[in-house]
């Protein structure tokens, strides 16, 4: 079989492996905090979507730019919107002609517009310039496609990797196209194919298998450890690569991202995958405390639970300071807290006017919170003006409840997840 090896990672190797569409775009952000909040609120009422839409443009006033979390535009509003286009167009109706035994018009009758590409002598109901689908051969585009010159060929053992990866094994083995021929080795080698990987790290996955140590770098990139896990976790060769594990980690440049962003969520991803516990906890903390909207695991292997409960987590945490802000103004209103009525009418009113200049009264802030982190809100209502004033005596009011950073205990940064517990759900 004539092929020009990119890579030989075993001269002698049965197996080519044909890479399609190498290096292509890995872990991106996609969509807006927009595109968030129409996913969300397609099933909500029109109150609900109102109210979500004016937290949206609200937090835009106030926030700073930074990388948000979000989500891709899903397929139901994309078809909406397809029909929406479809309704839209216009045609131009032709009359018919006046039925038999009517009243007949001696005048000339008034010219009927046509389309311009519908020829006159044609009748109406005959489809005009209809467009005809040519079928397309399928086989030939895939041979096309493994025929590209951008494709790179990397020449490997079988055994080794039937050794290393199940799923190569079953490629190789099993009753597919791939396997066909591999009974037969004497006769010529096998052609798997791959799509997508990054070459870089799919080289230094398969020198690992074949136990090219020395060609395996001790210090890697955040980028590049989280491709070559993500290769890793796909072939389910994770005991393979585990041996680098504490080398690759401990050898990454910086220390957390302090910030919810895309490096953040590949160290989650390498948390993961390795089961690093003090790691997992604490990129779960920051993501779950700086996120100011849904977290997305930017299509990487993380399992949705893992997603969803830091979702609930963080959306809880944030509920619950919300609440509490509104149970203290009701306390307030009502003369439950406050030690007189000049007392609870003051802190009424200064809690309102601090909860209404951070954005927080109306109108009040519901789920999902877009645009708004629990670690903004904290310091938000930590920053909340206390009012003061004097009593009969020139003596200043002092009691319990007119300091606010007494009224709100326990606004601390959230705990991330430990590790053991959430492989054993």
């Amino acid at each position: 079989m004539d092929r020009t090896i990119t890579h030989a990672i075993d001269p002698d190797g049965e197996v080519i492996i044909i890479l399609c569409n190498a290096n292509a775009h890995f872990a991106e952000c996609y969509g807006d905090q927009d595109a968030i909040a129409e996913m969300l609120a397609q099933e909500a009422t029109v109150e609900e979507k109102d109210h979500v839409q004016s937290q949206v443009e609200r937090a835009d006033d106030a926030a700073e730019d930074g990388w948000g979390s979000s989500v891709k535009q899903s397929k139901k509003s994309k078809k909406n919107l397809k029909k929406a286009k479809n309704k839209s167009r216009s045609f131009v109706p032709i009359e018919a002609d006046e039925p038999e035994g009517g009243p007949v018009d001696e005048t000339e009758p008034e010219p009927v517009d046509v389309p311009v590409d519908v020829p006159v002598d044609v009748p109406v109901d005959v489809p005009v310039n209809v467009p005809v689908d040519v079928p397309v051969d399928e086989s030939t585009q895939k041979t096309d496609q493994y025929q590209s010159e951008n494709n790179v060929y990397i020449q490997v053992s079988a055994k080794h990797l039937m050794l290393a990866s199940p799923v190569f094994k079953s490629l190789l083995t099993g009753p597919w196209k791939e396997s066909v021929t591999f009974s037969q080795l004497q006769k010529g080698s096998v052609e798997i194919t791959a799509e997508s990987w990054d070459v870089d790290a799919f080289l230094i996955l398969l020198r690992i298998i074949h136990c090219q140590f020395n060609h395996i770098p001790r210090k890697l990139s955040l980028e590049m450890l989280a491709k070559i896990t993500v290769i890793a976790d796909y072939y389910e060769c994770k005991e393979v690569v585990r041996f680098f594990c504490d080398m690759w980690i401990e050898a990454l440049e910086g220390a957390y991202p302090k910030e919810y962003s895309r490096d953040l969520i590949l160290r989650l991803w390498i948390a993961w995958f390795f089961q690093h516990s003090s790691q997992f906890k604490a990129v779960t903390s920051i993501a779950m405390s700086h996120s100011d909207g849904l977290i997305i695991n930017l299509r990487l292997p993380i399992p949705d639970r893992v997603i969803d409960k830091m979702n609930l987590r963080r959306q809880e945490a944030i509920e619950n300071v919300i609440c509490q802000l509104y149970e203290k103004q009701d306390a307030f209103l009502y003369g439950t807290r406050g030690c007189c009525f000049e007392c609870s009418s003051i802190m009424y009113g200064a809690l309102s006017k601090n909860m209404q200049s951070t954005g927080l009264l109306s109108p009040k802030p519901i789920t999902p919170f877009l645009r708004m982190s629990y670690n903004q809100l904290v310091q938000k209502v930590s920053s909340f003006k206390s009012p003061t004033w004097y009593q009969s005596s020139y003596r200043l009011h002092s009691c319990n409840d007119v300091h606010f950073l007494c009224l709100f205990p326990g606004l601390e940064p959230l705990n991330g997840f430990d590790l053991p517990e959430l492989i054993m759900e």
